[in-house]
C-alpha cells in the first residue's frame, strides 16, 4: 500500500475543512506519511484506523500517526483536519513525535474543552489563509499546534502507558541517545528484548524497522542543528559522533539525495522564504 503524501509538500502544517477536496482517493483504506488530527464538531460518520472502526461523534478528536491504515466516511460529519509532517517537531520542543502514538486514537470531550481546542485550530486555519505570512505568524501557528498537542497528550497520558511497552520506550530512547547509539542491538539490550522482538514490534505497529526509525531520528537531529546554524558541518558531524566527514556525507546523501551543504542550504532557504508552513 503506497503512502499518501502531504498535499502541500513545501508546508509543514495544514488545516482544512473536513469536506475539502482530497487530492487522493480517500474512499478506500490508505496510509499517510504525516500526522493527522481530526476534530468532529457535529454530524455523524464512521472512522477506521488500523482496522478498528468507530462511529464519529460530536466533540470527538482522532489522532492518526504516519503509516496507520485509515478510512474516514464523513456522511454528515463537519469539522477540521490538521495535517503536519514529522519535521515540524524540529520547532515544537519539548514535544516529540512518539508522544502522539496513542493506543486509542479517539478522544471525547465536553463542549467547553472541545471548543477550546477547536478555536486554536481555527486560528491556524486563519493564518494559513493569509496571502503573506511573516516568520512570526508561522511560529505563532506552531505555538497554537503545540498547545493542541500538549492538551491531547495530557488527556491521553494513561493511554500512552498502555501502548505496547517496548515501543514507546524504544522511541523515547532513540531521542535521548541518538548522538551515541545507532545500532538496533544497543536499544534491544537496554530494553531487555531480542533484536527480533524489537523488529517485530516496530513492523507490527509502525510498519517499519527499528533501524529506519533510528535513521529518521538521526536525520531529524542533523536538520535541527543545521537550522540553528551555530555549528559548521564538520562540527555537526563531530557532535553526532560520526567517525569522519565522509560517513556523515554518505548518510545524508543516502537519506536525502543531497550533500550536507545542499541540505543545509535548502533548509535555510525554506526558513527564510517562510516555507515551513
Amino acid at each position: 500500500m503506497n503512502l499518501v503524501n502531504l498535499p502541500h509538500p513545501n508546508k509543514y502544517l495544514i488545516v482544512e475543512s473536513l469536506d475539502y477536496p482530497n487530492p487522493y482517493d480517500f474512499k478506500v483504506p490508505h496510509r499517510h506519511d504525516y500526522f493527522e488530527i481530526i476534530l468532529i464538531k457535529e454530524g455523524i460518520g464512521n472512522q477506521q484506523i488500523d482496522f478498528a472502526s468507530t462511529k464519529l461523534q460530536p466533540n470527538s478528536i482522532y489522532t492518526i500517526y504516519p503509516r496507520q491504515i485509515h478510512l474516514l466516511q464523513r456522511n454528515t460529519a463537519q469539522g477540521l483536519l490538521v495535517q503536519f509532517q514529522k519535521n515540524i517537531f524540529e520547532h515544537l520542543f519539548p514535544i516529540q513525535h512518539h508522544q502522539l502514538y496513542f493506543t486509542n486514537p479517539e478522544l471525547l470531550l465536553d463542549d467547553r474543552d472541545f471548543q477550546h481546542l477547536y478555536n486554536l485550530v481555527e486560528q491556524i486555519l486563519l493564518l494559513n489563509k493569509s496571502p503573506q505570512l511573516t516568520p512570526l505568524s508561522i511560529y505563532k501557528s506552531y505555538s497554537y499546534l503545540q498547545l493542541v498537542l500538549i492538551t491531547l497528550i495530557e488527556y491521553k497520558q494513561q493511554n500512552i502507558k498502555t501502548f505496547p511497552n517496548v515501543l514507546p520506550m524504544f522511541l523515547q530512547l532513540i531521542s535521548q541517545h541518538i548522538k551515541d547509539k545507532r545500532k538496533v542491538s544497543d536499544y534491544a539490550e537496554i530494553l531487555g528484548v531480542s533484536n527480533d522482538k524489537l523488529t517485530t514490534t516496530c513492523k507490527d505497529f509502525l510498519d517499519t524497522t527499528p533501524l529506519k526509525l533510528i535513521h529518521e531520528e538521526l536525520l531529524l537531529e542533523i536538520k535541527r542543528l543545521m537550522i540553528l546554524n551555530e555549528l559548521s558541518l564538520k562540527e555537526i558531524a563531530y557532535e553526532l559522533n560520526f567517525d569522519n566527514s565522509a560517513n556523515f556525507s554518505n548518510f545524508i546523501k543516502t537519506a536525502t539525495a543531497l550533500t550536507p551543504s545542499e541540505l543545509q542550504q535548502q533548509l535555510l532557504i525554506q526558513l527564510n522564504n517562510s516555507e515551513y508552513f
